[in-house]
């Protein structure tokens, strides 16, 4: 029956991803964060709305925070094209008896970009940043329910005009029984960039708001085994975007771990080493390669988390 429910599933997030319409997104505020985070859910597809339980919980579902088996200091590194970079840094731990919290730091940008006159000859090289603050608590209600909460806060260096902004992620997590888990996301709630051209465009500037896409994702975890998890995630935004994510991680003698996974239409690769570096001090090291679009290339990311 389990193995008929597994099939059951598969095929239905793979027809979802087959029929899934995307890019309508990609030219909205904050695109940074709808990339994915973390070489582990990457390498699953970009899953994480019901698999989250390690230090990216407050990313893909801060309902996960109180299951945390310990504290987690996590840090994310991308190899992109393009003279893109993405960074992430982060601290989540549970509370006893039902709670958790992290806080998180975000970064991406683009560097030289070759600006160039009116006549088209090459003037000043240019950059452009966003990062964000995210901060996350989260509450077990019950052993099977948790709802969890994630405050960002934004900014974005363009030139030299500056944007900021807030938002909120609200996730829920629910455990019908030891091998499933079900989790839900309302990301990027009234997150949006606020800027202020004025003193850039003088009396042609003006105040105008960009509002990120607001997303709804819907996760399922089965747990095959002590060695396999098979999960998916489904997403729908304000925008008219579906995505689907699709994976498989299994754990090869309490060492190792291969992935493998399809980012709504890129396939992902990915895989884990598990070591003691000291005393008590478990640590994860996860790499991961997504295969992008034509004219993208392969991103490549490393995740390293410190568990104690």
């Amino acid at each position: 029956m389990k193995k008929i429910f597994i099939i059951i599933i598969s095929i239905l997030l793979i027809s979802f991803n087959a029929y899934s319409k995307v890019g309508s997104n990609a030219g909205y505020a904050g695109s940074f964060m709808r990339m994915g985070l973390g070489a582990r859910a990457l390498g699953m597809g970009n899953t994480g709305v019901a698999c989250s339980n390690n230090g990216f919980a407050s990313y893909y579902n801060p309902a996960a925070l109180p299951y945390l088996p310990g504290r987690h200091l996590s840090l994310t590194y991308y190899f992109l094209s393009l003279d893109r970079e993405f960074h992430y840094a982060g601290f989540a731990l549970p509370i006893k008896p039902t709670a958790g919290v992290s806080v998180a730091w975000m970064h991406a940008g683009v560097s030289n970009i070759q600006g160039r006159t009116f006549t088209g000859e090459p003037d000043e090289v240019y950059e452009t940043g966003e990062d964000v603050i995210v901060l996350s608590f989260a509450n077990s209600f019950h052993r099977k329910f948790s709802v969890g909460l994630s405050f960002k806060i934004f900014s974005h260096s363009l030139l030299d005009i500056k944007g900021k902004g807030l938002g909120f992620d609200v996730g829920l997590l629910f455990k019908p029984i030891d091998l499933i888990v079900i989790g839900l996301q309302f990301k990027d709630i009234s997150s949006s960039y606020t800027w202020n051209t004025q003193d850039f465009f003088e009396e042609k500037g003006s105040n105008y708001t960009e509002m990120f896409p607001q997303i709804i994702k819907v996760g399922i975890a089965v747990k095959q085994s002590d060695n396999l998890l098979i999960a998916g995630d489904v997403e729908v935004s304000d925008k008219e975007d579906y995505r689907a994510h699709f994976g498989a991680e299994y754990f090869y003698k309490e060492l190792a771990y291969i992935r493998v996974g399809m980012n709504s239409t890129s396939p992902t690769l990915g895989a884990g080493l598990v070591y003691g570096l000291l005393g008590n001090l478990d640590t994860h090291l996860d790499y991961c390669a997504v295969f992008g679009f034509v004219g993208e290339g392969v991103t490549h990311a490393f995740s390293w988390e410190f568990k104690f």
